[in-house]
C-alpha cells in the first residue's frame, strides 16, 4: 500500500471517530478519561496525523462503546 492510500485510510478512520465522539457529545478530555489516551494524541488521530495499532483502536472504540468496524466503515477506491 502506498503512503498516499495509507494516509487517506488513517484520515477516514479519524474522521469516523470524531463523528461518533461528537454524536455522543464527548470532549477530547472526556475521551481521554474514558480511554487513558491523551487528548492531544486523540486530536491528532482525528486528523489522521498519527499512526496507531489494533490495541489503540480497541481502546478508542471501547471508550465510545462502538465497534472497531464502525471506525473502519468507509468506501475507498482500492477496495472497489
Amino acid at each position: 500500500m502506498d503512503e498516499k492510500v495509507y494516509n487517506e485510510v488513517k484520515t477516514k478512520i479519524g474522521q469516523n471517530f470524531k463523528r461518533f465522539r461528537e454524536q455522543k457529545d464527548l470532549s477530547l478530555r472526556e475521551v481521554e478519561a474514558l480511554t487513558g489516551i491523551g487528548f492531544s494524541w486523540i486530536a491528532k488521530f482525528e486528523k489522521g496525523e498519527v499512526n496507531f495499532g489494533m490495541e489503540t483502536l480497541l481502546k478508542l472504540a471501547s471508550g465510545l462503546k462502538i465497534y472497531i468496524k464502525d471506525l473502519t466503515d468507509f468506501q475507498h477506491g482500492f477496495l472497489e
